[in-house]
Parts: C-alpha cells; structure tokens; sequence
C-alpha cells in the first residue's frame, strides 16, 4: 500500500476528536437525553435533541420514521433551528454543517450540486417527505423546510431512483406544517453587501378539534449578493394544508420559486489546458473570493412543485397511503459554463460563456400499506410500496466557447451571446418499481434486523433527442441490522445496500454500437456503533462502496469498445456528533475520511478530499437569551483533475454567529448574526468539474430579526 493511502490523522482531526472525548467523558452519566417537546415543534416528527441543532430521528423511506439509534444507516437530522441560527437562504447553508458534503458549485450560484460520501448529487436529486421529482432542480430554498434528513451512501430500495440518478444518498427536505399553536413570524435579514429580505411564516389550525391546519411561507429578498456588483432576487412562495381525522390524514405542498442574477458570476478555472489552448501548468494563487468574471450576463431560474398524500388506517395496525405531484423548472441566461483557462502566470485566462434555456418536467407517484404483526415472539414492521417516476429534460446554449481573453485577477466584461430559442426535451426517464422491506425485532427488540428489495425498471424513451427502446430491470435487495447488547445507548449496526444508475445504449463511435448496457449497480457494505454519552450522540461507520464506470476498451478492432470494465472505489471512515456536552454547551458535527480510487487507472477521484471537518458549538452565555458559537471548516488536498497531475491545498474556515432572544412588550423578538470566512481569506475551495477549480467566498456577513405576532 503506498503511503499517501494510510490512516493518518491531520493535527486538526486529533485535536477536535480530543475535545470531544473530553468534553463526554466529563458529562456522561450525569446528564439525561433532552427530547422536551417544544409548543412550536411538529409532534408527528421525531423530537429534536439536546441543543436543538439535530432531531433524535428521521424518515428513512420505505422503512418509516425511525429514531437514530434504531437506524441501521449512518443518519443524521437537521432541525430549522439550525438553518435560523445562520440565517440560511438555501440548502448549501445547512448542509455545510455535515461533514459528509463538499459542495462543487460556487456560493450563491444558481444551481447547487454537491458531494455526499465521495459522490456527486445536483439539487433535482434532493427527496421532498421521501419522494424524488418535487424539490427544485437548481437550488433548494430553505424556508419551506422544517427538516433536512441526510443519509449517507446508496440506498435505491428506500425511495427508488431519483430523477439525475443519483447515488450518493438521500437527502430529504421535510416541509412545514400547521402546529398545535398558532405561529405568525416575519423575518428580516440583511446580507453583505446589500441583499434584504422578508420572510413570512403564518400557520395556523381550524376547527374545534384542530384537524384542519394551513402553513404559509413566503419569501421576497433583492441586492447584492455573490461576485462584487452582481444582483440577485430570490422569491418563494409555500402553502401546505394538512388533515388530522381519526383514521384518514390528508396533505397538500405546493410551491413556486423564482431565483434571478444581474449583472455577473464568479468563474471556474482549469489550470492544466487543452492541447488547442495550453493552461499555465501550475495552480495559482485564488482571486478575490466575489471577483466577478462575468460582468453584464442574467440568468432566471423558474420552479413551481406539488405533493399530496394520503393515509387510511384500516384498523390498529394496518395502513393504506398514496401520493403523487410532481415539478417543472425552467432555466434562462446564465446557468452553467462558467469556466476560464489560465493561460498565462500573471492570470491571463480564455474565457467562455453561454447563453442557455434549459427546461424540465417531472411526475411522480407512490402506494403502498405498512403493517405491524407479530410471528411467534417476532415482532414485524412490513412495507410494500410501488412507485413510478417520469422526468423530462432539454437544453440549448449558445455558446462563446472560450472566445475572448480575459484576466481571472482582473477580469473584462465579455459580450453574452443571444438567448437561443428553445426547441425540445432531449431526454426522458421512466423509473418505475416494487418494493418490500420488513424489520424484524427479536430478543425484547435489542435486536432488528431488516430485509428487503426493490424491483427497478429502467427505460430511457429519449436519449439525446432520438428515440431510444432501452429498457432494463433490477432486483436490489437491502440486509442491514442493529444490535443493542448492553442497552438503548449502545448500537452495533450494519448494512449492504446498493444504488442502481441506467445504463445506456452504445453510440456508433464503438464497435459494440447499439448494445443495451445493462444499469449500473453500485454496491456499499456498512458497520458502524452509534452511542448516547449523556445528552451527546454519536455514530462511527465505515464503509466501502464500489461504483461501476463505462470506459473504452481496445478489443483490436478499428474502434474500441465501451464496457462497464471501470470502478470507482470508495473506502471511508466517519464520526458524527450531535447534543450538549455541558448544560449551556452544545456541539454539531463531525470528521470524515475517504479513499477513492479508480481502480482501472490506478488514480485517485479528483474532487475527493481525503479528509472532511466540520465542527460547530454553541454557548448559553449567563445572559438570558444571548448565545453565542460557531463552527471550524476543513477540507483536505485533494486532486483537481481525473490524471492527477494537479492538487488543490486542504483549507480551513472559521465561521461565528450569535443569537438573542428578547421580548419588545409581550412580542417577542429574536436576533441572529452570522459571519462566514471570517479571516477573509483566499482559498481554492474545491472543484465543479474535471481540472476547473473554483474560488472560495469572501468574508459574508447576514444579520437577522423574527418578530413573532
């Protein structure tokens, strides 16, 4: 094994790891999990956990709402506390928290694709209350949200395939709903340089028995946000109504999003070239975090979703449930190819750009029954379920493809190509599955094991604009277990799952053209021990995962042949933490480490960072209602290109925040500041695509205000 693939712990890992094993040990025993329920928390979830950041359970798809430490999968909840204390505008301010995500986009872009256990996901992969093709295919907002559910590796039986076949893991956005007490908020927030924006959150239940309830979020903010004198305007708006009766409960989302940019973009940029325009060589020192490469250029992203569902209880221990929706998104503008060749040492740089209209359509729907019974001294919990998905998708450019010269120091203002007309959706999924899951408790429930699969059929009826009869299907079958040998605040826990991509039909560039590729079946293997250290938890899993690639093969003909001979390998350690170390002091986060190799090359994944920090605490102060905290970000070196002859430094980032809570009167009033980057610093953050390298954000500081009516 050669050395750049041991274990070794950076100075950081072992002095955050020190600090937690401390700040435990001097607590465990004498403080007792806190799941007091709050007037203003959805009873129908999970409680939240001490310090209010994580919940204490998640839905896990077809296997229901689960509490952490009964999950056989490495999960971890996030409560809208969390995403108010930083005053978060979308789903990248919340998941920055997680030590299994790095995201590949640049801050405040339009669209927000990630890294989840060393594989990619884009915002249309994001689950809405365990559905795939509702959420936004661009960036998600996150004021419709009361939760984010994060689990980590493939896992296609629990919600089957999502729209952009994702197979890094489910993230789902769980939304708000009516709560016991009438809730009327309305929040201002202010942004470097000159962002503002209101945020109305309304809800309230009818009725005597206060069965019928009706949440409404709205959303309208404008200003200067992202690079220097780029203008953004964001504008949501979500209603769900929901019904409680006795045997039957009915719910309704619907919502409409709007997010547009003035005036410019930061870039991405490729060092290393092409042989028709040859890069510097080398990685240079980053720009300004908020230099703008695209000054004069506008983008528009337009997304209006739908979910309902119902459920029927056919006695005590029997239910029925079906939903469907569905979402469309448009795109205009400024969307994506924001990327620069450096060419020169003093940052002379090729730049593109491109006018795009993109648009997208998705259906969806599920049903199924869960019941509870018993076989002998078993206790079963039994799911089946059948889902369908259909996605539509097209887009035109017209492109400037590395057209003009700039500087990425000192950029010009390019002249944006005409918008294209629009023409047709390109492609079309169909995804359609069977499902069954049944979790088994024996020995007074210390042990659960779960058994089940998913039926897929994969068919593509369009694949880039031709008509395509692809069509294939997929037994997935899922064995994972929990054993509690000592009591509930011990877990052992394992799983093997797998996540499943379509194949493809082989082009006439191959010699084995015309060939139907069977999917891609991506395989994980799990164990992992999860612990309740007084008010603190804690799960530590390692993994592998391997992950089929198609590659050319030199077969000795005149063309190669494309096979599904490559695999990505992916092995990786994980510790994450949540809870209150001491009555005033809470703690989120985490340390992550990955392997990920190619193992037909021989060479590292780029955009894989070895290693992944992400540790935030918070402090009671004695003053009533102040809190005070923050969290330290790091990321590991990690390559920039697929042939590894380029490297991005590791980086770290130190952010703060601060809250109060007072009372104007008998309204009562909360304050919350927050500052990112606080040393301003200029990093190379990480990497969208093969050898473009993108700029870390500037120092970006948010302060906001909720009066609650």
């Amino acid at each position: 094994m050669h050395a750049r693939h041991l274990l070794r712990p950076t100075p950081i890992a072992l002095a955050l790891l020190a600090f937690s094993a401390c700040a435990t040990a001097q607590t465990s025993g004498t403080l007792d999990p806190v799941n007091v329920r709050s007037k203003y928390e959805r009873e129908d979830l999970p409680t939240r956990a001490a310090g209010n950041k994580a919940a204490s359970g998640a839905r896990l798809g077809i296997l229901g709402a689960t509490s952490i430490m009964d999950a056989p999968v490495h999960v971890n909840a996030y409560t809208r506390e969390l995403a108010e204390d930083w005053s978060a505008l979308t789903l990248q301010d919340v998941l920055e928290n997680d030590p299994a995500v790095v995201f590949t986009t640049n801050k405040n872009h339009l669209l927000q694709n990630f890294n989840l256990r060393g594989l990619d996901m884009g915002a249309m992969d994001i689950a809405t209350n365990g559905l795939y093709g509702i959420a936004p295919a661009n960036a998600v907002p996150i004021e419709m949200f009361e939760r984010i559910e994060v689990l980590r590796g493939p896992n296609v039986l629990l919600s089957g395939m999502p729209p952009g076949s994702s197979v890094a893991g489910t993230v789902n956005m769980v939304t708000k709903r009516a709560l016991a007490q009438p809730i009327a908020d309305l929040t201002l927030t202010y942004g470097t340089h000159s962002y503002f924006q209101a945020h109305a959150d309304v809800g309230k239940r009818f009725g005597e028995e206060k069965r019928l309830g009706l949440r409404f979020n709205g959303v309208y903010g404008d200003g200067e946000m992202g690079a220097k004198d780029e203008s953004q305007t964001r504008r949501v708006g979500a209603l769900a109504l929901d019904y409680q009766g006795d045997r039957a409960r009915f719910s309704l989302d619907v919502y409409d999003s709007v997010n547009k940019i003035e005036n410019g973009s930061p870039g991405m940029f490729n060092f290393l070239g092409t042989t028709a325009i040859p890069g510097v060589g080398r990685l240079l020192s980053p720009p300004d975090g908020d230099t703008n490469m695209f000054r004069g250029t506008h983008g528009r992203y337009d997304n209006s979703g739908l979910l309902a569902r119902a459920e029927v209880d056919f006695n005590a221990d029997w239910q029925g449930y079906l939903a469907l929706g569905g979402s469309e998104a448009k795109g205009q503008g400024l969307l994506f190819g924001t990327r620069a060749y450096v060419t020169g040492a003093d940052g002379t740089t090729r730049g593109a750009i491109y006018n795009v209209h993109t648009e997208s359509e998705r259906r969806t729907a599920e049903t199924g029954v869960i019941g509870k019974f018993a076989t002998g001294g078993v206790q079963h919990r039994l799911q089946l379920s059948a889902n369908v998905l259909k996605h539509k998708e097209g887009s035109v450019n017209t492109a400037c493809n590395y057209c003009y010269t700039t500087n990425m120091y000192d950029p010009v203002t390019p002249t944006f190509p005409a918008a294209p007309a629009w023409t047709r959706y390109t492609t079309e999924n169909d995804f359609r599955s069977l499902a069954i899951a049944d979790t088994l408790a024996f020995a007074d429930e210390k042990v659960l094991l779960t058994l089940g699969g998913r039926h897929q059929t994969v068919k593509t009826p369009l694949v880039s604009g031709a008509a395509s009869s692809y069509s294939k299907s997929r037994f997935s079958p899922m064995v994972a277990a929990v054993v509690r040998p000592w009591g509930d605040w011990l877990s052992l826990f394992g799983n093997y799952t797998e996540g499943l991509e379509p194949g493809q039909v082989v082009s006439v560039t191959y010699a084995n053209e015309n060939e139907a590729l069977p999917p891609r079946l991506t395989k994980q293997m799990e164990l992992g021990v999860k612990l309740q250290a007084g008010a603190m938890t804690h799960t530590v899993s390692a993994y592998q995962i391997k992950r089929p690639s198609f590659i050319s093969v030199d077969i000795g003909a005149t063309r190669p042949a494309l096979r599904a001979d490559g695999e990505q390998r992916l092995r990786g350690l994980e510790w994450s933490m949540y809870g209150q170390v001491l009555q005033t002091v809470s703690l989120l986060g985490g340390i992550t480490y990955i392997q990920s190799e190619q193992r037909h090359t021989g060479l590292d994944t780029y955009g894989v960072p070895e290693w992944r920090a992400r540790i935030g605490a918070d402090w009671q102060t004695p003053v009533a209602g102040l809190k005070i905290g923050g969290r330290i970000i790091y990321t590991g070196s990690q390559w920039a290109d697929s042939k590894n002859l380029l490297k991005v430094p590791s980086w770290n980032r130190l952010d703060l925040n601060a809250s109060y809570a007072t009372k104007f009167g008998n309204t009562p009033v909360r304050f919350n500041a927050s500052v990112e980057n606080v040393t301003d610093k200029n990093y190379w953050i990480g990497l969208f695509g093969d050898g473009f390298v993108m700029a870390g954000a500037p120092r970006t500081a948010k302060l906001s205000a909720t009066v609650s009516f």
